[in-house]
């Protein structure tokens, strides 16, 4: 089973025990595994110091290329950060980290503690079954105490022995209401707590190709090729825009991100914002040297004189395509129910989905354009393509789907 979320939990420097019956945990030092953890992460922060070092050498940045592989180094140590960090905290938890139960009328609650700073978790009684103790293997003889809670299981302590594990039930049990913690009947369910009582919501439908959002990105496509009609701007600045359309998806996927995952955001986007701004970095070198860069030999100018002549013309659209992503957002994403049943694994995946497909399309057109002598047809052309390849991505993310409470 999958392990269980609690009711309610918090992060407190003062925690009121006020009517509730403690009960100790035996104490279980993991001092081995704190020093080969701490090892790691020293490596770990090691690496992380040494590419934070020169990223700091501002002096290296010279060209578009030095600026973007230095986007690229950014991203890695922004994801490599995330690893540290948690190498970190689990070498301070394994060695100092303390636990701690008590009973109360309504809940069991559970207390992880590292010096003053406590973790609460609370699990309502009504929710708790299944209280029990298992042999952690065939050869040994430790055991851990454990209950199920709603969908999953909750681990109260582990290593210990058969007689502490009896004497930590025997309390648990002297204190708890009567009749809980019990195997529940075959054919009966467990109360779920209340965070999973079940809502009723509609099924969503499939997304029309009338829909605002739809409409929304067919104009913000096009905007491109007026640009491109009236002379303001050039297949290579049309295929960096497209680019720069990347940044715009990779925003509103740490929007929904947060709306899923609410506090996991706080690990799960830097690791995120790493990977895929490592991601962009790269395509960024493969588009600008495809399209963009010039074999004339002449020196290159500076990199943020280079990407502010690119990008004068292209503020407006970008700033349509934004609000494109928006209405999406708006309308889709939060207006019609679509992040429920969303995990954090689906959201961090999906852009590279519909960015590989999509780009995949604008290189292709992009090859075409660039062996025409009209260009405007053929911008037409890659910009038709386009608008194809997206709204077949937004119809099909946004497809009905069973929706989970």
């Amino acid at each position: 089973m999958a392990l269980a979320r609690p009711a309610r939990w918090r992060i407190t420097l003062t925690d009121d025990t006020t009517g509730a019956y403690p009960i100790e945990l035996p104490e279980k030092r993991q001092y081995l595994a704190g020093f080969i953890i701490a090892a790691i992460f020293i490596a770990f922060a090691a690496a992380w110091w040494s590419a934070v070092s020169q990223l700091l050498n501002v002096h290296a940045t010279r060209s578009v290329f030095d600026l973007a592989m230095a986007i690229f180094l950014g991203g890695w140590i922004l994801g490599w950060s995330v690893g540290t960090f948690l190498l970190g905290a689990a070498a301070v938890a394994v060695v100092f980290m303390g636990r701690s139960l008590r009973v109360s009328q309504e809940c069991l609650v559970s207390v992880f503690s590292i010096g003053p700073l406590k973790i609460v978790a609370e699990y309502e009684w009504a929710a708790i079954y299944n209280l029990r103790i298992e042999n952690t293997g065939e050869h040994t003889e430790k055991t851990r105490l454990k209950f199920s809670y709603g969908v999953g299981d909750v681990l109260l302590g582990s290593g210990m022995t058969r007689g502490e594990a009896d004497h930590v039930m025997a309390r648990i049990r002297r204190f708890m209401p009567a009749g809980t913690a019990a195997p529940p009947p075959v054919a009966a369910e467990p109360a779920s707590p209340s965070y999973l009582r079940p809502v009723e919501e509609p099924e969503l439908q499939p997304l029309p190709l009338t829909a605002p959002s739809s409409l929304a990105l067919i104009v913000a496509n096009l905007l491109p090729l007026v640009g491109v009609l009236s002379g303001h701007i050039t297949l290579q600045q049309v295929m960096i825009l497209f680019w720069s359309e990347n940044a715009i998806v990779g925003f509103f996927t740490l929007l929904k991100m947060t709306v899923v995952g609410r506090w996991k955001v706080l690990l799960a986007g830097p690791f995120f914002a790493g990977h895929y701004g490592g991601f962009m970095a790269v395509h960024f070198i493969f588009v600008y040297s495809l399209f963009s860069f010039s074999a004339s030999g002449a020196p290159e100018p500076p990199a943020l004189i280079s990407l502010a002549a690119l990008y004068r013309p292209l503020w407006l659209i970008a700033g349509a395509l934004f609000i494109s992503h928006a209405v999406s957002f708006a309308l889709n994403f939060i207006g019609r129910g679509e992040y429920r049943g969303e995990t954090m694994n689906a959201l961090m995946m999906a852009p590279y989905k519909r960015i590989v497909v999509l780009h995949v399309t604008l290189i292709f057109g992009g090859w075409i354009a660039m062996m025409t002598r009209s260009p405007a047809p053929a911008v037409a052309l890659l910009i038709g393509l386009k608008i194809i390849a997206d709204l077949h991505a937004h119809t099909r993310e946004h497809r009905a789907a069973p929706v989970e409470p």
